[in-house]
């Protein structure tokens, strides 16, 4: 009993008698940002936990914006209705895709590519045949 009457006369009587000491005050900020840093990596680690089914969910929705976009064709009027298709969505995992299906692919694929660079060959020698000729 006699010490516990002393000790809660000197912790009321050191609390009320003398100020906080630079020392207890850098040791209650130093509590108050771990406290905060706990806090954030709880934050962070939860996030990083959920991060894989976020991802999985991002990419189902923009699988069936892509499905849905492609089931309804070109209706769009103006630059949107010039679109490649994606083969990437279009054929089911389930089913594997012929070889023959895959190789008409690559030679569309391949047929665009030359077109494109004959229509660059043929715009670089017009820019050339334009820009070469000095003005009189």
């Amino acid at each position: 009993m006699i010490f516990k009457s002393l000790s809660k006369a000197k912790s009321g009587k050191k609390s009320k008698a003398t100020p906080e000491t630079p020392f207890e005050a850098r040791r209650r900020l130093l509590a108050e940002e771990e406290k905060r840093l706990k806090t954030a990596t709880e934050m962070h680690q939860k996030f990083i936990e959920d991060a894989p089914k976020i991802a999985a969910e991002k990419a189902q929705a923009q699988r069936e914006v892509f499905l849905r976009n492609a089931a309804r064709g070109t209706r769009d009027v103006g630059m949107g209705a010039v679109k490649l298709p994606d083969s990437r969505y279009l054929h089911n995992e389930a089913t594997p895709v012929s070889p023959r299906v895959r190789r008409s692919d690559q030679q569309k694929g391949k047929l665009l590519f030359f077109c494109l660079v004959v229509l660059l060959c043929v715009a670089a020698w017009w820019a050339w045949l334009t820009l070469s000729r000095t003005a009189f």
